[in-house]
């Protein structure tokens, strides 16, 4: 327990709570700039066993604020649970390191957490949609989650249990403002404040055995600090926490094409499409096991083993598909 000592040595800690976070089990549901920040002050502090989910790749505009990764993992487009699962794993061998390099959706966020079995669930999603997933799927299956976003200088961090409010109490409508940090921007101190407010309320959890519904908000650009009691916020009208309703993770639809933020389509394409042979004007810049990064007509694209395609540049939906016809001879059966 060498290397746990300083955290030990905190009375209300202590010796019992390090056994209870060995015995831990969470699961970090998306692992960009949260997500990341949070897995690996867990893995340092010695949880038992954490999974790791996320679709995407490490770039090299992560790097400013995303701890968990380095320039190689950007220069080789590997996946973010297989960068950080290595990285994880150097900084401490003791920790079982599950990584799940997929998608998350409505369709499959209920076997992944049956999976996992996690005492407790972190929030590492970066679009409002995947939170009300998350708190559809958390609370039909009755476990704890805690919800953590940061956009620009400002950071919110709220714990979410069966006793307290849901997502869809405080927010019944999606926020119109549906900020993201590709267009508005995030600084990385509110970053990792966001993941060390994340792991305090693990670390609460283990302390006190039960979780609060405390909303912490910072600002770092005013410096303004709150912390306010939610609780009298819980709907007994909700219709997910009060009438287990669960709109969107029954019918939330697997869309076939969408814009992305920062000027990309991404189109859904079968999984065999990542072995099919390419036309002759397809350059490929980049490839490995996991995607490939294609280069055609000026435009850039990268193909995912997974059979998702994100196109660069393109501003329309139309011109997006066409330029996806145009890539493959042909496609293995």
């Amino acid at each position: 327990m060498e290397r746990y000592d300083r955290q030990i040595k905190y009375a209300h800690f202590g010796m019992d709570g390090q056994r209870q976070l060995q015995q831990l089990r969470v699961i970090v549901m998306g692992v960009g700039a949260l997500g990341s920040g949070v897995a690996e002050q867990l893995v340092r502090s010695g949880v038992g066993h954490i999974t790791i989910v996320d679709k995407d790749i490490v770039t090299l505009s992560n790097l400013h604020r995303q701890s968990g990764y380095v320039e190689a993992d950007a220069e080789e487009m590997l996946p973010k649970v297989v960068a950080l699962q290595r990285h994880l794993q150097a900084m401490n061998h003791d920790v079982e390191v599950i990584a799940r390099n997929q998608e998350i959706t409505a369709q499959n966020i209920i076997p992944i957490l049956e999976q996992a079995k996690p005492d407790i669930v972190l929030d590492g999603m970066d679009t409002f949609d995947m939170r009300y997933l998350l708190n559809e799927a958390t609370r039909k299956l009755q476990i704890p989650y805690i919800y953590g976003a940061v956009v620009g200088s400002q950071v919110s961090v709220l714990p979410i249990h069966h006793e307290g409010p849901c997502l869809q109490c405080i927010m019944p409508e999606v926020p119109e403002t549906m900020e993201r940090c590709e267009i508005n921007g995030v600084l990385p101190p509110a970053v990792h404040m966001a993941c060390s407010l994340i792991v305090a309320e693990v670390f609460r959890y283990i302390m006190h055995g039960t979780l609060t519904s405390r909303m912490t908000s910072v600002d770092i650009y005013s410096g303004k600090m709150r912390t306010v009691d939610v609780s009298a916020l819980k709907e007994p009208d909700c219709p997910v926490c009060a009438h287990q309703h669960y709109e969107r993770l029954d019918h939330m639809p697997i869309e076939r094409v969408r814009a992305l933020c920062g000027g990309a389509f991404q189109l859904r394409l079968a999984p065999k499409y990542f072995q099919a042979t390419l036309q002759p004007h397809v350059m490929i810049g980049i490839e490995n096991p996991y995607v490939k990064r294609l280069m055609t007509q000026g435009y850039e694209m990268t193909l995912y083993q997974d059979g998702r395609l994100l196109i660069y540049g393109a501003t329309r939906i139309d011109e997006a598909e066409r330029l996806s016809q145009q890539l493959f001879v042909d496609v293995p059966d």
